[in-house]
């Protein structure tokens, strides 16, 4: 137990035996004891007092409850970003994205190719591959 467990309890102990003795008393000679309303509204107020933790108000479970609930920002962040206007140059942002992206090669946009390839034409003609043939093959 604590110190000052013990020692309420003590004064518990004291004010019954003090009570005991002064009703011994009154009874003895005979006159009613009376209280005047202030000791009456400080007896009660004492008891009030007594019965709750010191100073703290009761809370209610649906607060606590909702306070301990994760909360859901999606309205308010999507409410912040489509107010938001950004002034970043268009170039700037595809350089981000472009770094932000994965280091595989599916990942990598190809870059696309300023010179496009002509369409190259065989250097042989339909003569050459059949000389060829029969040359090879000895038909």
């Amino acid at each position: 137990m604590s110190a000052a467990l013990l020692r309420r309890g003590l004064e518990l102990l004291a004010a019954s035996e003090a009570s005991r003795a002064a009703r011994g008393q009154a009874k003895a000679s005979g006159a009613p004891m009376k209280r005047t309303r202030r000791a009456r509204a400080k007896a009660s107020q004492a008891l009030k007092l007594r019965n709750s933790a010191k100073g703290k108000v009761p809370k209610s479970a649906l607060a606590e409850y909702q306070k301990r609930q994760s909360r859901d920002h999606l309205k308010a962040n999507l409410k912040f970003m489509t107010s938001v206007r950004s002034t970043v140059p268009e170039s700037v942002t595809q350089q981000i994205l472009q770094q932000n992206q994965g280091r595989k090669a599916c990942d990598r946009i190809v870059a696309k190719m300023t010179k496009k390839k002509k369409a190259e034409g065989t250097v042989f003609t339909e003569e050459d591959f059949q000389k060829f043939q029969r040359e090879y093959f000895g038909s």
